[in-house]
């Protein structure tokens, strides 16, 4: 009979990316005393999507720039089909982080000559609002917060894989988590009081993608599995541009990065002419879905 280890933790947190590591360092702040588990893949600090975001972070906090202005921008390029409450809080509480990051967790965002944070253009935004380290700024944000964690004694379990989520006896409840130490084969049962996925979502389903690929849906099949609802499953961002280098080598679908194109580059065809303003009068810094389908209606045109 297979040997089962067990630990116990009051919050168990799958997934090391910035929602993962952000939810451990607030909730230690909020109660020091607890103790807060995080179990990743890879290792922490140096796997996940969040590390390979190029591009920024968009907050309006620009002279001439305002909260309702993104917002409007959101809903927008969401061709209103947003939960408009969560855009809300998500684009509010978008000045907090990026403050938190700088003055809190160390980050160092570049800079105007004035010494206020630079911004640049962005696809589907009608302002300049991207926060940016050079195009390095997944590094520099997952690296200080992976460092924080380090400095306050959250327990980490790196290289383990969560197979799945174990209802207490009675169902009424989780009871923890089933992980694998991917370096040995072994089981581990985590019980905790409380349970957070923060696994991402699943680019891995598709031949190229641009994100990591240790994103390969597997939390949201752990909890589809346990019985939870699963919400909006349609909506699946695709990022129209990616490095083509042959189908036998994993470095095709490495991003592009899209300030390129909020920066003025242009999108040829095949025949070496620029397409997008036939689609959208944004050109290139339309949308991302709007550039995806205006790209592959090129290509299924022959073009």
């Amino acid at each position: 009979m297979t040997q089962i280890a067990r630990q116990t933790t009051d919050i168990l947190i799958l997934g090391s990316g910035g929602a993962g590591l952000f939810a451990a360092l607030h909730a230690n702040k909020a109660a020091p005393d607890i103790k807060i588990t995080i179990a990743v893949k890879g290792l922490l600090g140096k796997s996940g999507c969040t590390r390979m975001v190029q591009g920024g972070y968009n907050v309006a906090i620009a002279p001439g720039d305002s909260v309702e202005r993104h917002f409007m921008d959101t809903i927008e390029g969401g061709k209103w089909l947003n939960d408009q409450d969560l855009a809300w809080t998500l684009i509010g509480t978008a000045i907090t982080r990026i403050h938190e990051l700088e003055n809190e967790f160390g980050c160092f965002f570049d800079r105007n000559p004035d010494g206020t944070i630079h911004q640049k253009a962005f696809a589907g935004q009608t302002f300049d609002r991207t926060v940016h380290k050079g195009d390095l700024t997944g590094i520099e944000i997952v690296s200080r917060l992976a460092e924080q964690v380090w400095a306050r004694g959250i327990d980490r379990l790196e290289e383990y894989r969560a197979l799945a989520l174990i209802r207490a006896d009675d169902g009424s409840r989780l009871a923890g988590v089933l992980l694998v130490d991917m370096r040995t084969g072994e089981l581990l049962f985590v019980q905790a009081k409380a349970v957070l996925l923060a696994t991402g979502g699943g680019p891995t389903m598709y031949r190229y993608h641009t994100p990591s690929g240790d994103k390969s849906c597997d939390g949201m099949a752990m909890a589809l599995r346990a019985g939870l609802p699963l919400r909006d499953m349609e909506m699946v961002q695709f990022h129209p541009t990616g490095l083509m280098a042959g189908k036998d080598t994993r470095i095709t679908g490495t991003i592009i990065e899209e300030g390129l194109r909020g920066a003025g580059g242009h999108l040829l065809d095949g025949r070496e002419d620029r397409f997008m303003e036939q689609y959208d009068p944004r050109g290139e810094r339309a949308t991302r879905d709007i550039v995806s389908r205006a790209m592959f209606e090129q290509m299924r045109g022959g073009h």
